[in-house]
């Protein structure tokens, strides 16, 4: 289940399907073909609850889903009484993890992703790197005024004064933000060395639009739904040049996995798999191997399997927490970030991504003009 009628949703679709047909061609699970059943939640709480009835009434052993974090919350008491294994491949709010981890009722729910917390966490890794190795102190932080920031802000006024990193210019904007020439202008006035920006929706255009025009000239590091497509330098016009982006889910060589699943999809579909797919996909195969090591679908006893399960899958190892959402670290679940450069996408981190001989390019204003220095990395 998950919104399943926009781009993000059918491209994940694609991933489950492809997956469903890997495994019954293998003979399916403990011997029995995987029958899929689909339910288009729209990312609405109240089409949540509902698809939820529906799939547990269809009798499903595992719902995979949903999407959206307000859509989670909405759907926690109605699992709790199903009492039906449900893993999610999104929902990264923090609040679904605090009430797992103090109700045992809510133990059906595992999220097969990582929370906002820990996306955060994450992101700072490389911005704290990155503000050592070039000497800067001081940031600007644009982000999308949405929930799903919140514990971003949170977790980074507490790092950034550990980093020795001072966040000087704050600029939230709404999904729907037609501009950002003032806000570049207020940064560059606070004295800012670096832009992080976190938006998950279609502002990636308008911000990079202005970027270019106003020739801002500083480097910008963070994350975007948008720039996780491989057709993100001809969405923005090339206007994402020397960004530093985040990706869940790349094709490099993340697990001995990876590029089979990548190169699979792109041949069958003519598309890259995107965010979530990734995620997904392993999510069955985790599922599958939990299964088949307890012998049973039946939810109760899969429960205690993934709490110790160890998988590896073409993101990287899961571990659950305390809280079933998997850990995130270099060893386990841990995010890519890549450089756009000339229509092209470098990894830049985690380091031991990073093949030798890797430049960079660094924005800088010489003569009212923005020119772009290559710098080794790391």
């Amino acid at each position: 289940m998950g919104p399943l009628k926009i781009w993000i949703g059918q491209n994940m679709l694609k991933a489950v399907q492809m997956a469903v047909e890997e495994i019954n061609a293998q003979g399916g699970v403990l011997g029995h073909p995987i029958e899929l059943v689909t339910y288009d939640d729209e990312n609405k709480p109240e089409k949540g609850t509902s698809g939820y009835a529906y799939l547990v009434e269809q009798g499903c052993k595992v719902i995979f889903g949903p999407f959206g974090s307000h859509v989670a919350l909405a759907l926690l008491d109605h699992i709790a009484v199903h009492k039906v294994l449900t893993i999610s491949y999104g929902a990264v709010s923090d609040e679904i993890d605090k009430r797992v981890a103090a109700d045992p009722k809510y133990k059906y729910w595992f999220r097969g992703y990582v929370n906002a917390t820990s996306q955060a966490a994450a992101t700072w890794d490389i911005i704290a790197y990155y503000c050592r190795k070039f000497g800067l102190k001081k940031v600007a932080w644009f982000y999308e005024d949405l929930p799903w920031t919140i514990p971003h802000a949170q977790y980074g006024q507490k790092r950034a004064p550990k980093e020795g990193i001072e966040i000087v210019y704050v600029h939230p904007f709404p999904p729907d933000v037609k501009s950002f020439v003032e806000g570049f202008a207020k940064a560059k006035e606070a004295g800012a060395q670096l832009i992080i920006l976190q938006a998950s929706l279609t502002e990636d255009p308008i911000f990079t639009r202005d970027y270019v025009a106003q020739k801002v000239g500083l480097p910008v590091l963070g994350g975007t739904t948008l720039a996780m497509m491989g057709n993100y330098w001809n969405v923005t016009a090339g206007g994402c040049q020397g960004f530093i982006m985040i990706a869940w889910g790349y094709p490099t060589d993340i697990t001995p996995k990876t590029m089979a699943f990548y190169r699979k999809f792109v041949e069958k579909y003519g598309e890259e798999p995107f965010f979530t797919a990734w995620y997904v996909y392993d999510d069955i195969y985790m599922w599958k191997a939990a299964v088949e090591k307890a012998g049973t679908f039946d939810s109760d006893a899969l429960i205690p399997v993934l709490e110790e399960i160890e998988y590896t899958g073409v993101c990287g190892v899961y571990k659950f927490t305390e809280s079933h959402t998997v850990l995130v670290g270099p060893d386990y679940i841990y995010p890519l970030f890549f450089q756009w450069r000339d229509g092209k996408r470098t990894v830049v981190w985690p380091l031991k991504l990073v093949k030798p001989g890797t430049t960079i390019l660094v924005p800088k204003l010489k003569d009212g003009e923005v020119v772009f220095e290559e710098v080794p990395w790391p």
